[in-house]
């Protein structure tokens, strides 16, 4: 039988095979899984920084708007300090005057 001993190697290391294939895929797997966690957390911090962004300019619009109707120079030059401008269009009409006799 000496004739069919290089048979018998290959039959094994054929038989052996899917095994190992099993295996990589499996190692793999894990590996791609723990991509996709890290893919989908970056996606959250994308959306979650859009979301902010439109906060963000939400209440920079009403902190300027506050600064002009209140005419609050230290507030002008926080939002100056921050890289933010205010621009007051020329036909606006003036903000009343802030009334403190209110009954409060």
């Amino acid at each position: 039988m000496p004739e069919r001993a290089p048979l018998n190697i290959l039959l094994v290391v054929l038989a052996a095979a899917p095994l190992v294939f099993a295996t990589v895929d499996f190692v793999l797997a894990q590996g791609n899984q723990g991509l996709r966690a890290e893919v989908d957390q970056r996606q959250h911090l994308i959306d979650r920084s859009a979301e902010l962004r439109r906060v963000s300019r939400l209440l920079i619009r009403q902190i300027a708007v506050a600064a002009v109707k209140n005419r609050d120079s230290k507030l002008r030059e926080l939002l100056s300090q921050n890289g933010i401008t205010i621009n007051v269009p020329a036909n606006a009409p003036a903000p009343p005057p802030a009334d403190d006799s209110k009954g409060g």
